[in-house]
């Protein structure tokens, strides 16, 4: 139904390319004045609406305040939608772009006109106008999904979380948003699933070769066969587990998480599935980590370079927060296990929570298995805490218990040699770099400080 300039009688393409003209020279009025004839009679020339509210945006931007109303224009009902429409355009838009009334009530004559683009302009006018307007965003992004768009609708229920992290409707359609995308993304429909399932025992052996181990291109047409069966049963809690699975041995793994989620909201009481989203989770943003990191060093001097950073911190606080919350979850459902409390440990210390992290380690250090990893967590702890007596206490504690020089002593006796430079005690610190010297001449740079010292 949408109407392309091309389609334009050529009376309306002629008065359509002045338009463009005055609106490059920023004479909103005028633009007004040619593009209001064309969207009247071409009502789905899109592009021509868009320029318009535009135009009315500046206008009204230059000082006309907005009256979020009618402006005391009644519709006649006797007339049809589209003149309706057509005298809107003229008696409230003109003054109020952004009326709230008005443009739901263009949404409502869109949809009796079979117009779901026009429909969407009108919810997205609002959007523009009333950022805040939440009720408005959930009608956007569900219009979005029936019309088969969830692309939109993903990013609709994104921005509306930005409005409210907390609203619970919006992450869960966020998520089947991205999931719809997905699967159209994919290309596979019921035809191409049928040219490939040539009868009924294909799917058996197909089922067959998921637990014996498939190649990729067997995944691929496994994967088939589930989304074909993900349509057909949506809260089927075994297909949506069958499918993120497929997803993640394929390495989709964003999609694979986005499955897995749904997945959780269908079976919440699944330790180990939440387990299982946690892992993926961390995985997916260690991902995305790894490549912002890498763009950055790559090109340091790019123009978005500081937009990147900003994601980059960003996700790092968002992955710490989800890690600790996770961890304090665990804790809370067994909080005599030592192994959950070091992992709540470690989560405060990478988030920077250096006094968060301390007890928790203290009751990890008890662990027997733990307790050296904990008490060289500890000392770095009391490091970054600038309490370097508590922080060499400990290390050397760790040192004197580690009769082997392994990986985890020289690390130990790295730590101590920094902790008691920074204390001034430089025989001390060359002490522990030489013990490292000793059994490992290319540990870090310990070879160059100790030789250094000779010179």
């Amino acid at each position: 139904m949408t109407v392309q300039e091309a389609e334009l009688d050529p009376k309306y393409q002629a008065l359509w390319k002045k338009a463009l003209i005055s609106a490059e020279r920023k004479n909103w009025e005028y633009v007004i004045d040619q593009v209001l004839p064309i969207v009247t009679a071409n009502l789905g020339f899109m592009d021509g609406r868009k320029l318009l509210r535009s135009a009315e945006g500046e206008v009204v931007g230059s000082g006309k305040k907005f009256s979020f109303g009618l402006g005391g224009f009644k519709p006649s009902s006797k007339k049809e939608p589209a003149e309706v429409i057509a005298e809107m355009e003229e008696n409230v838009f003109r003054k109020d772009p952004f009326s709230l009334s008005a443009n739901e009530q263009l949404f409502d004559l869109a949809m009796k006109l079979q117009y779901p683009d026009l429909a969407s302009f009108a919810l997205e006018t609002i959007r523009g106008g009333h950022p805040e307007n939440t009720k408005n965003m959930h009608k956007l992004a569900q219009h979005y999904m029936a019309n088969q768009q969830p692309e939109k609708a993903a990013a609709t229920y994104n921005a509306l979380l930005k409005v409210n992290p907390r609203d619970m409707e919006a992450m869960q359609g966020e998520k089947n948003a991205a999931a719809s995308g997905s699967i159209k993304n994919q290309g596979w429909g019921s035809a191409n699933f049928k040219d490939a399932m040539k009868d009924s025992g294909e799917a058996a052996k197909l089922e067959m070769l998921s637990r014996q181990g498939m190649t990729q291109e067997q995944m691929e047409q496994f994967l088939a066969e589930t989304i074909e069966q993900y349509n057909a049963d949506q809260g089927n809690i075994v297909i949506v587990k069958r499918m993120s699975d497929l997803y993640e041995r394929l390495g989709q793994l964003e999609t694979a998480l986005m499955f897995y989620d749904y997945a959780l909201t269908l079976n919440a009481g699944d330790v180990a599935l939440q387990r299982k989203v946690e892992i993926l989770r961390d995985k997916v943003q260690e991902e995305k980590i790894t490549e912002y990191e890498r763009e950055i060093e790559m090109n340091p001097d790019a123009p978005d370079i500081d937009d990147k950073r900003a994601q980059l911190a960003e996700i790092r606080r968002q992955r710490a927060g989800v890690v600790i919350s996770e961890a304090k979850t665990r804790v809370d459902r067994n909080p005599t296990d030592k192994a959950l409390r070091f992992e709540l440990g470690q989560a405060y210390f990478s988030a920077g929570m250096y006094g968060e992290a301390l007890p928790e380690l203290q009751q990890a250090k008890s662990s027997p298995n733990l307790r050296i990893k904990a008490i060289l967590m500890l000392g770095r702890c009391f490091e970054r805490k600038n309490m370097n007596d508590l922080a060499k206490t400990s290390l050397l504690e760790a040192s004197k218990e580690l009769l082997i020089m392994d990986a985890t002593k020289k690390e130990v006796l790295y730590e101590l040699a920094n902790v008691m430079e920074k204390m001034g005690d430089k025989p001390g610190s060359l002490e522990a770099l030489k013990e490292i010297y000793n059994a490992d001449y290319g540990y870090r740079d310990v070879a160059k400080r100790v030789e250094s010292s000779y010179s």
